[in-house]
């Protein structure tokens, strides 16, 4: 996963730390750590998040650097051939971001939401669905598994858009995580005020994911009712200025969104200055307006990363579930269309099954523990290192 390497520090220039890996000087941001040149870390998303011992690093690296040039020439192996549009962008994926793929860990801890937007499943008006809101300590313990037993250095809080949660009673669960063993915490919980998203950095979150689903004013204000993508692009905006990365993104396929409707999404995207783009498919739900809908080919998701990694061949894409639920090897093959982040669903078990944006959703009801091996093994498959030091966007705006 993304938690696997640690890097050394080489330079100390505040609030950056100049981090070696593997021969390669990465730098991230020191907001956490009180470290000197010589430490050890893991950083994420641009961040040092985690400080550990010499001792604890050097059997890690010692470990990686046994498979980290066999893992290099496979990948090179697979991008070297650009004979079509997939085979460039993951030529432009290697060459430009070389073999490392980010893997976050995932908590849905409710499924409640106050807006009743055409596409989702977890939308105010499904009263077929079973809604759960997880208790403070639920979250608290399912971070600490993921972070402490499974590995993991980086971690998305998602919700629907609920209300039920008091804003002190979410930021004390982002302090308590960040306590316990500090970590990037992500957080994906919809619209909010901007002193409340203030609140959450000062307790220590660091990223935001929330999507704008479609460039297209007409189409937002027909998919998400009473709301204007203005709004939206401008939250974006002030979370960036606040100083949170950015994941964001769209929906692919959804009615009426057109060809040029997709290149302006890229777009849109990449002028948000995100850290990482994720789209999807839109897949139609059956207790939602949308449920005779068809959702897109699994080629036009593939066309959209292609497409994305030639504009910006720096950036980082993932892979979304969504993505991976259109065929048994999508994560694959969007992965060698210029694909090189994943996520994998840390939630309790139990409440998989609620958490029900769309059917048929990969990874539904399989154990975290096969689900992390069964990520292992494809990236390993694919040349792949589970990595994720350095900044990619935000380097540019800093140099």
């Amino acid at each position: 996963m993304c938690y696997s390497i640690p890097g050394k520090i080489t330079e100390i220039n505040p609030p950056y730390l100049i981090v070696d890996y593997f021969g390669e000087k990465k730098r991230v941001r020191n907001d956490f750590l009180s470290v000197q040149p010589g430490d050890y870390v893991y950083a994420q998303g641009g961040f040092a998040i985690q400080k550990i011992s010499a001792a604890e690093a050097r059997p890690v690296l010692a470990e990686w650097q046994n498979v980290f040039q066999e893992l290099k020439k496979i990948d090179l192996r697979l991008s070297e051939k650009s004979r079509n549009l997939y085979q460039i962008a993951n030529n432009l994926r290697q060459k430009y971001t070389g073999n490392s793929s980010c893997v976050h860990g995932i908590i849905e801890f409710s499924n409640y939401c106050n807006n009743d937007c055409l596409y989702c499943g977890l939308r105010r008006s499904n009263r077929q669905l079973v809604r759960y809101r997880m208790e403070k300590e639920e979250i608290i313990s399912a971070a600490d598994y993921a972070i402490s037993e499974l590995g993991f250095k980086a971690l998305v809080l998602q919700s629907g858009e609920d209300s039920g949660y008091e804003e002190e009673e979410l930021a004390a669960i982002i302090s308590e995580i960040m306590k316990k063993k500090p970590v990037l915490i992500i957080l994906s919980i919809g619209e909010r005020p901007l002193t409340v998203y203030q609140k959450f950095y000062e307790a220590g979150a660091r990223g935001i994911l929330l999507r704008f689903e479609t460039s297209n004013p007409e189409i937002y204000a027909r998919m998400k009712p009473g709301h204007q993508l203005s709004s939206r692009l401008q939250l974006l905006g002030n979370l960036k200025a606040m100083g949170y990365i950015l994941i964001s993104g769209f929906l692919i396929g959804l009615p009426r969104q057109t060809e040029e409707d997709i290149i302006r999404d890229i777009k849109t995207t990449a002028q948000l200055g995100v850290e990482m783009f994720s789209f999807g498919p839109f897949i139609p739900h059956p207790d939602t307006p949308l449920k005779e809908e068809k959702n897109p080919p699994l080629k036009m998701i593939l066309e959209t990363i292609a497409r994305t990694r030639i504009l910006y061949p720096d950036s980082r894409i993932l892979v979304t579930t969504a993505t991976e639920s259109l065929a048994e090897d999508a994560a694959q093959r969007a992965l060698l269309s210029g694909a090189n982040s994943l996520m994998i669903n840390v939630t309790p078990l139990k409440y998989h099954s609620w958490y029900y944006l769309y059917p048929g959703r990969a990874g539904n009801q399989q154990k975290i523990s096969e689900r992390i091996s069964r990520v292992l093994q494809l990236l390993k498959s694919l040349g792949r290192v589970p990595s994720d030091v350095g900044l990619t966007w935000s380097d540019r705006e800093l140099l």
